[in-house]
């Protein structure tokens, strides 16, 4: 399976997340979710960190501003037995 990517635009986004007031982030497996900092923006889909916690900082595009802020994936529904 492929890692996760960042989303070819803001559109493919399901829902938008201000990292300055988020305390926790929960999605779904193949979420796309926009990330808003300040005044810069991007969108990840979480397409292959299946039941994983993925730490904000290491997908954030270079120069973009985050904090310790942890984002839990849920089950690729492929993987239900």
């Amino acid at each position: 399976m492929s890692s996760s990517r960042a989303a070819s635009s803001q559109q493919a986004a399901t829902r938008a997340v201000d990292l300055r007031s988020a305390n926790a982030i929960n999605v779904a497996f193949a979420e796309s979710v926009t990330f808003r900092s300040g005044g810069q923006l991007y969108t990840w889909t979480f397409n292959g960190f299946d039941r994983r916690a993925v730490d904000v900082a290491k997908i954030a595009p270079a120069g973009f501003p985050t904090r310790p802020l942890v984002v839990q994936v849920g089950l690729n529904p492929a993987n239900r037995r």
